[in-house]
């Protein structure tokens, strides 16, 4: 229990606000001092708490942490909030959908910790003394802000040993460390529910216990040979059986990692009436997803070269896409920047996914890449880091300037970018 010590020397409805540490209160004493405050007997519970500080005051072994009315339903309902984070992290608190960081914050008053304080609706009604003792006096607490889950070192920790298939685990470039789940929950400052959309957003698999991506290249192999099987059947894209897929491939490729990949780029039905989703079933049918595989495939050319003639990429890209999908500029959004400004107009390779977490190192670098951005441009490459209190519009009012080049609003850094 916490108690703010009071500023004056009169006393509220459950304890006395004088605390000895030479000798015990009467009930005259407390009489006494409920005149020197002008309060009337009758208004006060006359079961009175006398506060004594303990001989063995611990001020280290009780931390506060304040919580939000969701928080604390949240803890109430029997849930857990659970510190994460590296030796080298900042810490933050996280309960199973949301991250929050924490911020140690003063407090103006003293914060008497009381183990056994009694609330007034446990009070008796009889004219009683009731010593407590004060075991600590705090000065501080920890606030709770939530903020973005940090999901870029879970990249970065899966990206030491990519998957390039089972006959590439054992050289050289895969001796780096593998990752179980237990071990990213331990590591990444997200909440579980965000580190299973981060690792679906990452297209990782869990492959003999460990959670792995797929190296790009042995992803479009894997790609390729599902498009050229779509090709050589005479399959529409939204109608790839499972079942023959696994057949013809499954010589190349492992079969979790097939169903993985569709998984990925494709919807999975069951014309059938969906009585069976069974890899087995002649029934389950697979819908490729057209802007991930044109997007997946643009990036394969724009990782190609980097900078493309702009004309040249939008023929080309078209042309390498599977039968029957059309490839469009939305498709490239947070994965490509135009510059319209080069003559011939570029495209140039710039992923989202590659820009610092933090908001203002966010700006910062895009600033250095393009020194006036339009809303529309610049809009793909921050809304990751909004949240629902800052919003993209927030974001720019605090960290861009906003200004009209030739007759088109634009944004620029607020400072000068280095």
């Amino acid at each position: 229990m916490e108690v703010d010590a009071p500023a004056d020397s009169t006393m509220d409805a459950y304890c006395t606000t004088r605390m000895l540490s030479n000798g015990d209160r009467t009930l005259e004493d407390i009489h006494q001092i409920m005149e020197f405050a002008k309060l009337d007997r009758a208004e006060v519970n006359p079961t009175v708490q006398c506060l004594h500080f303990s001989t063995h005051m611990d001020n280290t072994s009780v931390k506060l942490m304040e919580v939000d009315e969701s928080l604390l339903e949240h803890l109430v309902t029997g849930e857990r909030l659970t510190i994460r984070g590296d030796k080298t992290d900042s810490a933050v608190v996280c309960t199973n959908r949301k991250t929050f960081e924490i911020k140690e914050a003063e407090t103006s008053n003293s914060v008497l910790i009381l183990p056994d304080l009694l609330l007034p609706e446990k009070l008796g009604e009889k004219e009683i003394i009731i010593e407590k003792e004060v075991s600590a006096i705090l000065y501080n607490y920890f606030e709770l802000r939530p903020i973005k889950p940090r999901l870029k070192k879970m990249k970065e920790l899966l990206e030491e040993n990519v998957y390039s298939g089972p006959e590439c685990e054992e050289d050289e470039n895969h001796h780096g460390r593998k990752y179980s789940y237990a071990d990213l929950k331990e590591l990444v400052q997200a909440s579980e529910g965000e580190i299973q959309e981060g690792l679906k957003a990452l297209q990782a698999v869990e492959i003999d216990g460990y959670i792995r991506m797929l190296d790009f290249d042995y992803l479009q192999k894997v790609l390729s040979s599902i498009a050229g099987l779509v090709e050589e059947n005479d399959w529409t894209t939204d109608h790839l059986p499972l079942r023959t897929c696994l057949e013809e491939l499954q010589d190349l490729y492992d079969r979790h990692i097939i169903i993985h990949v569709l998984d990925c780029y494709g919807t999975k039905s069951d014309p059938g009436g969906g009585k069976n989703m069974e890899a087995d079933s002649a029934d389950v049918e697979y819908a490729l997803c057209e802007s991930k595989i044109c997007r997946f495939y643009a990036e394969i050319l724009l990782r190609a070269s980097e900078k493309f003639n702009l004309q040249e990429f939008l023929l080309t890209w078209q042309e390498s896409v599977p039968v029957g999908m059309k490839t469009d500029s939305c498709q490239l959004e947070g994965l490509a920047l135009i510059d319209k400004t080069s003559r011939p107009e570029v495209i140039i390779y710039f992923p989202v996914e590659e820009l610092p977490e933090d908001i203002e190192a966010r700006f910062n670098a895009l600033f250095r890449v393009r020194e006036k951005w339009t809303k529309e441009e610049i809009t793909p490459y921050i809304k990751d880091v909004a949240t629902e209190k800052m919003g993209t519009g927030a974001l720019l009012m605090k960290y861009a300037r906003a200004s009209t080049s030739n007759g088109v609003k634009v944004y620029n850094s607020k400072k000068a970018v280095t």
